[in-house]
């Protein structure tokens, strides 16, 4: 009887043994990927395994304290999308030509010699292309006074209907009968061609 339970202790200190060393294995293969994952330093790499490795589930979590808080992917996908941001506004200090930085205040673009703004006809400051006005002195843009001026060359340009005068409506008097129009030819003469004539 003594010896079957010398033999039951040592198969459970056995199992106990090798789940240990399972999972501490598993720990140090768990941390190796993932602070590859969040980082290229090797020397960071190396320092967290070693944690691991010495102190077990206590280093695993000093490990997850000190860890860095993104991966390597997920900072990767974040530079992507502040990228795509600064494409689609190449207002905020990007040329839309040539996609080289410029100044706020530059109207044309050093590199590429693309028109990045308009002067304003008041203050002269730089005002986007799409801007009607300025927002400092209210002054119409050079776009807004182009438009304007091409309306009124479009209007004195453009031909007048022509075409007989519109005729009025013969007036009626208070009985109903239409009156006579008015003549608009020369007056009948009179005078000396008519004694003549007798």
């Amino acid at each position: 009887m003594p010896d079957n339970w010398e033999g039951l202790i040592a198969l459970v200190a056995a199992v106990l043994i090798t789940y240990a060393v399972v999972l501490w294995l598993g720990t140090i293969v768990w941390t190796y990927r993932d602070i590859r994952g969040r980082t290229q330093d090797g020397w960071s790499q190396g320092i967290a395994v070693l944690l691991v490795v010495l102190f077990n589930i206590p280093g695993l979590f000093l490990y997850l304290i000190l860890r860095p808080h993104e991966t390597l992917a997920e900072a990767y996908e974040r530079r992507l999308e502040a990228e795509a941001l600064m494409r689609d506004t190449p207002e905020r200090g990007a040329c839309a030509k040539c996609e080289r930085t410029v100044k706020e205040d530059f109207l044309v673009c050093p590199h590429c010699r693309t028109s990045l703004r308009d002067p304003c006809l008041g203050c002269g400051r730089a005002l986007e292309l799409r801007w009607l006005a300025c927002p400092y002195c209210g002054a119409d843009g050079p776009r807004a006074v182009a438009k304007a001026g091409a309306r009124s060359e479009l209007e004195a340009v453009a031909p007048r209907p022509q075409g007989p005068p519109p005729q009025e409506a013969p007036a009626t008097d208070g009985g109903g009968s239409a009156s006579q129009p008015a003549r608009t030819g020369p007056p009948p003469r009179t005078g000396t061609t008519g004694r003549a004539s007798r």
